[in-house]
């Protein structure tokens, strides 16, 4: 199956976001829906649109390739959430799935990416690759999670690919590829035992004078389930890596985050 979703957000003359594309094939379906702010967040959603992500049908499945490109006009402010995990299955001819965004914020604009969970059942093969382009003023968090193998389940495989550039200067380019189909990739300097992993990238110009230490500070957790770091990046950016035994303890540990 080939799918593919198109998504254009602008700004109104009020402040408001106004959606002027909003178009999608089924598993890639997009909803408009209310926006409200989640606990984490640490910015206003006044001007905020919201758009679900609806899985029209099953998968990905082997075979499948999708794409969806997402563009934030200048000033606009954009929310894309998803209604429920993605199971990712194996198909008929044992190919790979394939997933493609493409993501482009402009001048003053906002987005904010994080869709449930995406699960690698037993023998499934995907990869995921996000571009996302950012103006030099755009604010950008970006959420992945990934979850290998549903319960009592031998893992499926995965790889994500994201690359970030700001104002046409590579930001981040970082990959993750682990299930069988990676060897090494369960070992201690992947992901270990643990089944779970996530990404949080948040781009925020206000942080431009801030010292790195000083973008995020992570409160203090008391039990020893899962990790999570924070590293700066170049420019007013960081990236949160967690790893977690479940994907329940890893929505936790991400969810610790503060973001927009």
């Amino acid at each position: 199956m080939r799918a593919s979703a198109r998504l254009v957000a602008e700004a109104r003359p009020d402040g408001g976001t106004r959606l002027t594309a909003l178009a999608g094939q089924a598993p890639l379906l997009l909803r408009e829906t209310t926006s409200t702010a989640c606990p984490a967040d640490t910015a206003g959603t006044a001007g905020t649109a919201q758009i679900h992500l609806v899985g029209g049908a099953a998968g990905p499945l082997g075979g499948d390739e999708l794409r969806c490109t997402v563009d934030v006009g200048p000033g606009a402010r954009l929310r894309v959430r998803s209604v429920a995990a993605s199971i990712v299955l194996p198909g008929p001819h044992g190919r790979d799935s394939s997933l493609e965004i493409t993501a482009r914020v402009e001048a003053g604009a906002a987005l904010s990416w994080s869709p449930q969970p995406l699960i690698a059942a037993r023998g499934a093969r995907h990869r995921t690759t996000a571009r996302v382009d950012l103006a030099e003023d755009a604010r950008l968090v970006w959420r992945e999670e990934i979850i290998l193998g549903r319960h009592g389940e031998e893992p499926g495989s995965l790889a994500t690919r994201l690359r970030v550039r700001r104002a046409g200067k590579v930001l981040l380019d970082q990959t993750l590829a682990v299930g069988p189909g990676h060897p090494g990739s369960r070992g201690p300097a992947v992901a270990g035992p643990d089944r779970a992993a996530g990404t949080i990238v948040i781009v925020d110009p206000a942080w431009a004078r801030a010292a790195p230490g000083d973008r995020l500070t992570l409160a203090p957790r008391d039990d020893a389930h899962g990790a999570i770091a924070v590293l700066p990046l170049p420019g007013p950016a960081i990236v949160v890596s967690a790893l977690a035994p479940d994907g329940v303890t890893l929505g936790r540990l991400l969810d610790a985050v503060p973001a927009w």
